[in-house]
């Protein structure tokens, strides 16, 4: 049985090219999606800066995977974006942005804390710089006050504390994610 740990030493030695290969949302088989979520569950507690590549193309092939099987959000699509959050790169924005407006659900489970990595003007100086003025106006409306208490909260971690150790099988991880 294949654990966490095994999972993520195998997908950190993945070129950034295959990651979509390996880890992506093919559709044929249902071991893409869980070793996608036991994946993410994995890097939550064991994520370093490293990981930013891996963690958007997982953000991507999770993106995918909702909006395909129109089914919400999930824990996994919203762990890839706090993670993206976390790693606090401005241009991961975007992305967040994408995932929050893949569907009405992830819109309203995604929280806005995540487009403001660093502070709002920031976001919205690079979204309007991307031409994505939807999100610049997004931002400049939506966190006119203090996002630093919203912020710190998230990073806390306190949302995936309950997640198993990354030394936990994959299938375990997994249904943790996919609940």
């Amino acid at each position: 049985m294949t654990s966490g740990v095994e999972l993520l030493l195998r997908a950190r030695v993945t070129s950034d090219a295959d990651v979509a290969l390996v880890f992506g949302h093919g559709g044929s088989s249902d071991a893409y999606e869980v070793e996608r979520a036991a994946l993410v569950a994995a890097l939550l507690s064991s994520f370093t800066a490293a990981d930013a590549p891996l963690v958007r193309e997982l953000t991507r092939q999770e993106i995918a995977a909702v909006r395909d099987a129109d089914s919400g959000c999930g824990d996994v699509l919203l762990a890839c974006c706090w993670l993206l959050f976390m790693l606090g790169h401005i241009e991961d924005t975007a992305l967040v942005w994408q995932a929050k407006n893949v569907n009405f659900d992830a819109y309203c489970y995604i929280d806005s804390a995540f487009l403001v990595p660093q502070e709002a003007v920031v976001t919205a100086e690079f979204a309007r710089f991307q031409g994505l003025t939807d999100l610049a106006d997004w931002v400049e409306d939506e966190w006119a006050s203090d996002t630093e208490s919203a912020a710190q909260e998230w990073r806390s971690g306190w949302f995936f504390a309950q997640v198993p150790s990354p030394a936990a099988s994959v299938e375990e991880l997994s249904a943790c994610m996919r609940q």
